[in-house]
């Protein structure tokens, strides 16, 4: 008769109740990561967190394991590369690998989509959509945070009183910020703006 196997400590138990936790904090962590790579931080972090308290649990050190030090872990695997099941290509141009050694960035055709269809409605040619595109981009990098959040809203086509709900400022200043954007968008392509305009 084969010896009995020696029992394996049910680690799911105890990362299950850290969970709502790292959840919570990983919720917080996830605001400073671009959205579309929102979704697979979220995946990695908690894969990488899992795999971190299971050889905490299988070390039988699992009361060493806390919320913010799994969830740190899994954010710097996230941003260095790191899968648990593996490496990803650096030349894989979605992976956060490639970004990071680069220094470029992904944009997604959605968040375009807009723009082309204005180009495309006036006849642009392929050229002046792509300097479109790069100059837009360019402009959007000399604004704050917050501004670019504001005209990426504006440019969805979203109305005053729902921009200004949705960044808790008041509709006037909406409208002012419009103005500023615009201002500085003249300014940016060396057209002069328009007084009272």
């Amino acid at each position: 008769m084969p010896a009995p196997r020696p029992s394996v400590p049910n680690w799911q138990d105890g990362f299950l109740a850290l969970l709502p936790e790292i959840e919570r904090q990983l919720d917080a962590r996830l605001r400073s990561i671009p959205r579309a790579q929102r979704d697979d931080a979220r995946q990695t972090i908690l894969a990488s967190a899992a795999v971190g308290y299971a050889q905490l649990a299988a070390q039988g050190r699992a009361a060493l394991a806390f919320p913010t030090p799994l969830v740190r872990f899994g954010l710097q695997q996230f941003r260095a590369g790191r899968l648990v099941a593996g490496r990803t290509s650096s030349l894989d141009v979605g992976s956060t690998r490639w970004r990071r050694t680069t220094a470029r960035r992904v944009e997604s055709l959605a968040d375009w989509q807009d723009t082309l269809v204005a180009a495309d409605q006036r006849r642009a040619t392929p050229a002046e959509i792509a300097a479109l595109r790069i100059d837009f981009t360019a402009w959007l990098q000399t604004l704050s945070e917050r501004d670019r959040q504001i005209t990426c809203t504006l440019a969805r086509g979203e109305e005053t009183r729902a921009v200004a709900r949705t960044f808790q400022i008041s509709a006037g200043r909406v409208s002012q910020l419009r103005r500023e954007l615009h201002d500085s968008w003249q300014r940016f392509c060396g057209e002069p703006a328009l007084a009272g305009a």
